[in-house]
């Protein structure tokens, strides 16, 4: 199985991928919107972790392009952020995420919601 990882920030990549390595889950990783699509249009997951501040586009708008790719149709997306903006709960629920959490997060709280998506 493979969760593709979307964060600008190489720590979040590493610190998810490792904790996810544990759980004999491989990530594919992208640092930007733009790479993620690509990624998404050439490999199959079973979820996506999408940090909301991406350097090219919000991570609100990618998941609605991610979304749009007929093979990713019921592949959970689950949005993160480290940011502290009362409405990107809601938002995140308005672009049909399955999941949202804040960073900094635990390696028990991503081993949690990946299993609860991945199961």
């Amino acid at each position: 199985m493979h969760v593709l990882v979307i964060d600008d920030e190489s720590i979040t990549r590493r610190v998810v991928a490792h904790t996810l390595k544990a759980m004999d889950i491989e990530t594919l990783q992208a640092e930007s919107g733009t790479e993620a699509i690509e990624v998404a249009r050439e490999q199959s997951f079973a979820l996506a972790l999408v940090d909301i501040n991406l350097p090219d586009m919000d991570g609100f708008t990618l998941v609605g392009e991610l979304k749009k790719l007929p093979h990713l149709e019921g592949v959970p997306m689950v949005l993160f952020t480290a940011r502290n903006h009362p409405g990107d709960e809601a938002a995140a629920e308005m672009v049909g995420a399955d999941g949202f959490f804040y960073k900094p997060f635990s390696t028990q709280e991503l081993r949690e919601m990946v299993t609860k998506l991945t199961s």
